[in-house]
């Protein structure tokens, strides 16, 4: 059964370390128990991008409510952000997998960049109102990577 940890905070940016507390504490138990090095980090640098997206972009002109999920199950953490703010084309934005002239890419292509590369895989939709950005990361995949680098293998 999955573990759900779910939390929701105005969208500003003083409140980022509060909520990212929850989900680092979350990923340092996974990432002790699974044995999935890295985990924590590609995590936070994920939320982090994410929460400084919605706070500067999404509620550039009307502020709201950050909602974070958290999903822990055998083989996948799932990091599920919603907001009510502007919306944007997430196709366009920090698309491709190789990595950019630092000043090609607009301060949110970066974000976007640096969130698709440490995760497995990444959702963007706009239903209604809302904002859904889905981040999952495979903890198999992680924990292979784990044992590659304990062999020279820089990826995690």
């Amino acid at each position: 059964m999955p573990l759900k940890f779910t939390a929701s905070v105005p969208g500003e940016l003083r409140f980022r370390d509060l909520v990212g507390s929850m989900v680092r504490a979350v990923c340092l138990r996974v990432e002790r128990d699974a044995g999935c090095a890295g985990l924590e980090w590609r995590l936070m640098s994920a939320y982090n991008e994410a929460f400084n997206n919605i706070v500067e972009h999404a509620y550039a002109v009307t502020p709201g409510e950050v909602e974070v999920v958290l999903l822990v199950d055998d083989d996948e953490v799932v990091l599920r952000m919603i907001d009510h703010g502007a919306g944007f084309d997430f196709d366009d934005a920090g698309a491709s997998d190789q990595v950019p002239a630092l000043d090609s890419l607009s301060e949110g292509g970066m974000g976007l960049f640096i969130i698709r590369n440490a995760m497995s895989s990444v959702t963007y939709e706009r239903r209604q109102d809302k904002n859904l950005l889905t981040m999952t990361k495979t903890l198999s995949e992680c924990a292979a990577v784990s044992s590659a680098t304990s062999h020279g293998d820089p990826r995690c």
